[in-house]
């Protein structure tokens, strides 16, 4: 291995490298909050229908998966900047290309490559941010820095897409990428993901047991958060709410979510164990999903609502804190996001067939049960990366 790919961790704490690692996330999550604005200007576009949108969303999650999985395995045998600038010049590129693109067809090709591209781009994220001094305090930067984006470009978004359709739109994606590419490419670190292995005690591997029920839990979180988000319209309308009041809701959630990275930064400072903020968030989380169920009344719906995204962008970094003390090569990390993807995928199908069968009201009800069998796959993974910081002090 080369000495310049030998980096410590002082070298992802930079302010370039810091930057350049959001960059990464951003640019690899930016159609998440995005979703919303694609796929309202895809119907305008090309009169798509609720399966063939639900078709692009679906392969876009696939190939994120397959994308995070394929870095982690090229990222072992040779330079993860290479493989990061290529993702990057790679999503500039398709994101242009779906900007002028003409027909359905070439949509669903573009972006299942997007989606394969940006799991590269989050897999990197995740592993530098376990390279870095402090996995859960970067990550929460990347989600404050994604929900300044989210809320920016929404409201651009909602300006221009009325206006150019998927062409407006496109065109946020592709400012985002261009920032994305010049951060990356003065900023990212040389390294690759066994770098730091000589250095560790033990040669960790994501394929431990405790690797595989973390693999589990995040698998189940990306379920219940995908499946909740598909049927949020759904069940505000079952409770009364307008689409407007929906809309509204959940950009406030947007706003909040802004916040809830910089508390959780001041909370670790105060509490180093990640159990003890990662069980009462669970806790919320469960309770504000079965409340999208039972409530019957408008305003609670909608402050659930609100809250729902925040805590997300809360319990988030947790996680991948978890991943990056359990293993400090980066590669568990970088297989988090494949992880989650894989969920993300699996959730709408996995609700729609639920809901078919016994109505909306299942929707928050089988959310908070996949949520809470995720945290206690989650629970002795977190005993077990405590016991691997105990050791290294």
């Amino acid at each position: 291995m080369r000495a310049s790919h030998i980096v410590d961790a002082a070298a992802f704490s930079s302010r370039a490298a810091m930057t350049a690692m959001i960059s990464c996330h951003v640019a690899g999550l930016f159609f998440l909050p995005m979703m919303p604005l694609v796929m309202g200007a895809f119907v305008s576009d090309f009169s798509a229908q609720t399966l063939s949108l639900g078709s692009i969303a679906s392969i876009q999650l696939t190939t994120t998966a397959l994308g995070a999985f394929s870095f982690t395995i090229i990222g072992a045998r040779t330079s993860c900047r290479r493989i990061v600038l290529a993702a990057i010049a790679s999503e500039l590129l398709l994101n242009a290309a779906t900007l002028v693109s003409s027909s359905f067809s070439e949509l669903i090709v573009l972006r299942g490559a997007s989606g394969f591209a940006q799991g590269h781009l989050l897999a990197a994220a995740g592993a530098c941010a376990a390279l870095s001094r402090r996995t859960e305090k970067t990550f929460a930067f990347y989600n404050a820095t994604l929900a300044i984006f989210a809320v920016v470009f929404l409201f651009v978004g909602a300006l221009v897409v009325p206006l150019f359709g998927h062409a407006g739109v496109f065109v946020l994606f592709v400012v985002v990428d261009t920032l994305a590419l010049a951060f990356i490419y003065f900023g990212l670190p040389d390294f690759t993901l066994q770098a730091r292995q000589a250095s560790s005690s033990a040669r960790a591997t994501p394929l431990t047991r405790a690797g595989t029920y973390a693999f589990i839990a995040l698998i189940l979180f990306g379920v219940a958060l995908s499946g909740t988000q598909t049927f949020i319209e759904r069940l505000g309308y079952w409770h009364g709410a307008a689409l407007n009041v929906i809309a509204t809701s959940l950009g406030w959630g947007w706003c909040i979510a802004i916040v809830a990275p910089f508390l959780l930064i001041w909370l670790i400072g105060r509490c180093k164990d990640n159990l003890v903020l990662l069980l009462p968030a669970y806790t919320l989380i469960v309770g504000l999903t079965i409340i999208l169920s039972l409530m019957q009344t408008t305003f609670i719906y909608l402050v659930a609502v609100a809250l729902f995204t925040p805590l997300i962008m809360f319990i988030e970094p947790l996680q991948f804190g978890v991943l990056g003390q359990l293993d400090d090569t980066g590669r568990l990390a970088a297989l988090g996001p494949g992880a989650i993807s894989i969920g993300s995928g699996l959730g709408p199908l996995i609700l729609s067939s639920v809901v078919n069968a016994f109505g909306l009201i299942s929707v928050g009800i089988t959310a908070g049960c996949l949520l809470m069998i995720s945290f206690l796959f989650l629970y002795p993974v977190c005993i077990k990366a405590n016991k691997n910081v105990f050791k290294k002090q």
